[in-house]
């Protein structure tokens, strides 16, 4: 038996999101998450019925990803997506901003963007991925503000394929968005790393090898 670390207890949230996973993949990615009590499995929309299956009769949530990896697609395209992974039985979604909109400084853009998918959701927990390696921490904090406003439950740091999580980055959305929990994604290897930033004050990590972290 693998037994969890107390302070990552119902902490750790396993992401099966790479390209090249195929349904076997999934499947043992479920039962390591099942092994493992993580909180959650991230995967891909043609995967969410068969991440149910995996998982029916546990505690374990099915995320699913929205404009995922890049952001860049219309709003109506990302309220339409909601709508199919909530039918798919997706019980929590995780959208990407439109890092452009929000480098351009369209704040109402990325905000209409975020608020379009928390009210297609009709109360599904939203959580909005910023893609921190790629922005400033002016643009940081911006991003969370706006997610925040847009009514999103979530913060997430990354996809986890531009970068690393950072502590300094927990921090900042911590401090600047206090209505926000944060999701802290990308690069956690170790347990060190995944107590690191759970210290600064992200309520879940997200990681691609649960193995190694546990």
């Amino acid at each position: 038996m693998i037994l969890t670390p107390l302070p990552l207890v119902r902490k750790i949230e396993l992401a099966l999101l790479a390209p090249e996973l195929a349904r076997q993949d999934v499947e043992t990615g479920c039962a390591a998450a099942v092994r493992l009590d993580c909180v959650s499995v991230f995967v891909k929309p043609h995967y969410i019925q068969v991440a149910r299956k995996a998982l029916k009769d546990t505690h374990i949530k099915v995320v699913s990803v929205v404009g995922f990896p890049h952001g860049g697609v219309t709003t109506a395209t990302k309220m339409y997506e909601t709508q199919d992974l909530i039918q798919r039985g997706a019980d929590e979604l995780a959208m990407v901003v439109n890092l452009g909109a929000l480098r351009d400084r369209d704040d109402l853009a990325a905000r209409n963007d975020i608020a379009g998918v928390v009210r297609t959701a009709r109360g599904k927990p939203i959580t909005v991925i910023l893609e921190t390696p790629r922005l400033t921490d002016e643009e940081k904090t911006r991003g969370g503000k706006i997610a925040e406003a847009a009514g999103a439950s979530f913060i997430q740091t990354a996809t986890g394929f531009a970068g690393d999580a950072t502590v300094a980055d927990v921090r900042l959305l911590r401090a600047t968005c206090p209505g926000l929990k944060v999701r802290a994604a990308g690069g956690i290897h170790s347990p060190a790393d995944a107590l690191a930033l759970l210290e600064a004050g992200a309520e879940r990590v997200v990681v691609s090898a649960s193995e190694k972290i546990l």
